[in-house]
């Protein structure tokens, strides 16, 4: 299960321009763009827990693999060890501090880096980078994660994300027919670069909330409600106590449940599976932007959409995903990726909870995953495994794991907890 990671800067550090003026007078450019002028280009990405990862070609050279994260302001190397290589001087250090507080780590601010994915072309890109790999999202995705886009690649175009097709399609938004067939549209706030919206809520002892929310694409996670932004936000009473992000400096505490439905526009989703944060975790945001959480990946995914910055419009329809009904772990595991960069992975028991089908059965943390349902963990990635893990409650669950030089096979039934 991956969790949102989470990213704030102690600095006001980038500076975002479409152009500057060099010292001869002459113009350069800054930003992104469509190649060759295009109305439009089309990028394919693949999906990992609900997260947008799309390749990219890092200062003409490297080939790596970014998240589309709309919660993100700068854009983002995650190891600095690939700035390293291309022998890439830092204009400056800060300091980064997480969502939960804690301790401060180090980045770099580079002023002007060259990215590009596929027919977009990225110029003179602010960039942040990350001393040490800090967020690991190797672990929890099984995939190798360099950066992050945020901002950056959103704020000159109109941007359709299509999940059940995997594609992201940019617009020119000056040529952009805004008459969309078919869609609806609501109102969009971008706020110190990030979108919002504001839709009801309606929680699990039928108090109706009208909820301003972000729209995060880098969060997994279907929906996030902050307990301390209002008195009326508890946690349900059917409820467990988990991990809910990791960061750059600690771990995002709190409860996952549900909520009774929510309402975007005409499209009304019930029973989502909600986070809630413990009291304090995200206190500074919430009195910058008054935000009540989030909307992520478990709940984008149902639609079809065009994000207008400029215009702040959201346009919408439901696509195929909509009616996947919302499902959580049912077997009490927590499941990581191991293994260096170019080996093959395997496949970690993180943690147990206790009282869950999986501890009675005797799985413990360490344990290595051999096979899942008669299925070996070669042939197996973290979706697989999570989905497999997620399924109807009673469904039978045959296990191999690794103990040391035990080898270990067990079986167990799933069971709902929220």
């Amino acid at each position: 299960m991956i969790k949102k990671f989470y990213l704030c800067t102690l600095l006001s550090a980038l500076l975002f321009l479409s152009e500057r003026y060099n010292a001869l007078g002459q113009t350069r450019k800054f930003g992104f763009e469509i190649r060759d002028k295009n109305r439009k280009a089309v990028i394919p990405f693949d999906i990992h827990s609900n997260l947008i990862v799309v390749n990219v070609l890092f200062q003409g050279v490297i080939p790596l693999k970014f998240i589309v994260d709309t919660g993100v302001t700068n854009t983002v190397l995650i190891d600095k060890v690939y700035s390293d290589i291309l022998d890439i001087v830092p204009d400056r250090k800060i300091s980064l501090i997480g969502a939960a507080g804690g301790k401060e780590v180090e980045a770099y601010i580079v002023n002007s880096i060259s990215i590009n994915v596929f027919e977009i072309v990225g110029n003179n890109i602010p960039l942040l980078v990350l001393k040490e790999d800090y967020l690991k999202l190797q672990e929890t995705l099984g995939v190798k994660i360099h950066g992050i886009l945020g901002y950056d690649l959103f704020k000159n175009f109109i941007v359709k994300i299509d999940y059940a097709s995997k594609v992201l399609s940019f617009y020119d938004p000056i040529q952009f027919n805004r008459s969309l067939k078919w869609y609806s549209q609501l109102n969009m706030e971008v706020e110190n670069t990030k979108p919002y919206i504001t839709i009801p809520v309606v929680l699990k002892d039928s108090f109706q909330l009208s909820a301003k929310l972000l729209i995060d694409t880098g969060a997994s996670h279907s929906m996030m409600l902050h307990q301390n932004s209002n008195q009326n936000i508890h946690v349900p009473k059917k409820n467990i106590r988990d991990i809910l992000g990791a960061g750059i400096a600690g771990t995002i505490e709190g409860h996952v449940g549900r909520v009774d439905n929510l309402s975007i526009g005409k499209y009304m989703l019930d029973d989502v599976i909600c986070n809630f944060p413990d009291s304090g975790t995200y206190n500074d945001v919430i009195k910058s932007t008054g935000r009540v959480g989030t909307l992520g990946g478990g709940i984008l995914k149902r639609f079809k959409l065009f994000f207008d910055y400029q215009n702040e419009k959201l346009y919408y329809k439901r696509s195929k995903n909509f009616k996947e009904p919302f499902e959580y772990d049912k077997s009490g595991l927590t499941i990581v990726a191991k293994g260096e960069i170019f080996l093959e992975p395997y496949y970690e028991i993180e943690e147990v909870r206790k009282g869950t089908p999986a501890y009675e059965a005797g799985i413990r943390a360490k344990d290595i995953l051999l096979s899942l349902n008669n299925t070996k963990s070669k042939n197996l990635d973290l979706d697989m495994i999570n989905n497999t893990l997620s399924k109807k409650a009673g469904k039978k669950i045959k296990i191999k794991v690794k103990r040391n030089d035990e080898v270990i096979e067990t079986e167990f039934y799933l069971e709902e907890f929220i």
